[in-house]
């Protein structure tokens, strides 16, 4: 059956009708390594991991206790008790339980239902997000293979889905990705270049590729993994080709467009793949203390970041994203419109807290470490994945058009913008308008081109 159009009278009409839906968060705890700062080896700290069973995360003191029941300082020692996780996936979870129970129903949720979606791994460092998202070094070049992370194997399973209704649907599939590093957002796939995102909190004129086969997905991560920013750390060494701690987050956006050839009508949804830099302790990592305003003008001056100077950027995104949260979950139960603040925002901050508005359905992968040396961080990825939990969005399916008045009306805007950008002037006062008016072109451009080869199939 065709996917039915909506006015935009409707649409309003009905925005507060979309019932609130809640994430779908999934806790994956890494095994212990042989050595380093995820071994046992390390020196204990106040908090401590002390199980993940039957839906619980339980941590506690860690005290010497004197009389069995209370501390040397005479309080008795409590545990926390976490049950947000719909699951919970110990040290001895494989990647296609990670997958199944994280990510499928969101996948199918993208091709079949018309939604958008979000999925994003967050975690200490070190603690298997990346690996969780790309896979293990030895599924590289295999989307098939038994290691294969996230992403790949949802690009299987888009075209597992898009393949059962061939016979009635078009579509046209396009990977881009963006890295998130020093409060800048650039271009993965165009040598790391600036890019911006919009008011709508997407991004502008980022570079794509058309993604025909799920083997192409190889040589996409291929290029996201070369050009990320990468660095060898106490908690997350580089060695035996992994590039050690990722010192961004990165977005990796899948965007489809389906034609529903009966009808005439086309849908465009986008899921988005998230893996974000690691939350840590200046002292867990072997870093030093460093100033935010000198760690950003060091990056901009083209000299080297501290490890210190990056974590700092990292836990200041992540705090901010935490905030977003919050506050969209207030919003929410008011049953009042979202408006995120660019006050103090950063790239990252911005582009994230949009999906918090009901644009998507969001999922979370929490990792942790049950090291002895990492029960704060743990304790602290555990209260950040609590607060998601509770967040409520009214989340509705994107509306199917007709694709000839799609591409009339993509044509009309592709076309002003390219007008907008000539009459800008490189010099002057105007010229401040020359970067973003750069890329609304070519990303209006490019929205033509898809929708019309959309058309062509």
């Amino acid at each position: 059956m065709a996917p039915k159009a909506t006015s935009s009278a409707s649409s309003a009409a009905a925005a507060d009708r979309v019932p609130l839906r809640e994430p779908h968060v999934v806790v994956r705890v890494r095994p212990l390594a042989e050595e380093g700062g995820h071994s046992a080896n390390g020196k204990h700290v106040y908090k401590r991991l002390v199980s993940w069973d039957n839906g619980e995360i339980v941590l506690d003191d860690n005290v010497e206790l004197g009389d069995g029941q209370r501390s040397k300082a005479g309080v008795l020692s409590r545990p926390q008790v976490y049950t947000f996780a719909r699951d919970i996936l110990g040290t001895d979870a494989n990647q296609e339980s990670v997958y199944k129970s994280s990510a499928s129903e969101l996948v199918r949720s993208f091709v079949q239902d018309g939604y958008n979606a979000l999925l994003f791994a967050y975690g200490q460092t070190g603690t298997g997000k990346t690996h969780t998202i790309f896979g293990h070094t030895s599924s590289w070049d295999d989307v098939n293979h038994e290691q294969a992370g996230i992403f790949p194997r949802a690009v299987v399973d888009i075209f597992k889905e898009l393949r059962s209704k061939s016979a009635t649907t078009a579509f046209v599939l396009t990977a881009s990705a963006m890295e998130f590093y020093m409060c800048q957002c650039t271009d993965l796939l165009d040598g790391n270049k600036p890019c911006v995102i919009g008011d709508d909190h997407a991004p502008l004129g980022l570079c794509s590729v058309l993604i025909e086969s799920p083997e192409d997905a190889i040589q996409f991560m291929t290029t996201v993994r070369e050009n990320r920013t990468a660095r060898s750390t106490l908690m997350n060494q580089a060695g035996g080709g992994h590039a050690g701690s990722s010192r961004s987050h990165c977005a990796m956006v899948l965007t489809l467009r389906q034609l529903d050839k009966a009808s005439g009508m086309c849908l465009k949804t986008t899921l988005n793949i998230m893996d974000m830099a690691g939350a840590e302790r200046p002292s867990s990592t072997g870093s030093e203390h460093e100033d935010a305003i000198k760690a950003v003008m060091d990056y901009w001056r083209g000299a080297p970041v501290t490890v210190g100077g990056q974590g700092f950027i990292v836990n200041y995104e992540l705090s901010g994203l935490r905030t977003a949260v919050v506050q969209a979950t207030e919003q929410h139960k008011k049953r009042k419109p979202l408006v995120n603040p660019k006050q103090l925002g950063t790239s990252f901050i911005e582009y994230a807290s949009g999906c918090f508005t009901g644009s998507a359905l969001l999922a979370m992968i929490v990792t942790l470490s049950p090291a002895p040396s990492c029960g704060w961080e743990t304790w602290f990825s555990c209260t950040y994945g609590d607060d998601l939990n509770k967040l409520r969005a009214p989340v509705a399916p994107q509306a199917a058009k007709p694709l000839d008045a799609v591409i009339e009306q993509a044509e009309k805007t592709a076309t002003k913008a390219a007008a907008d950008l000539a009459k800008t002037p490189a010099s002057g006062p105007s010229a401040k308008y020359l970067p973003k008016r750069t890329v609304q072109a070519r990303h209006d451009a490019r929205e033509f081109e898809l929708f019309t080869m959309l058309k062509g199939l």
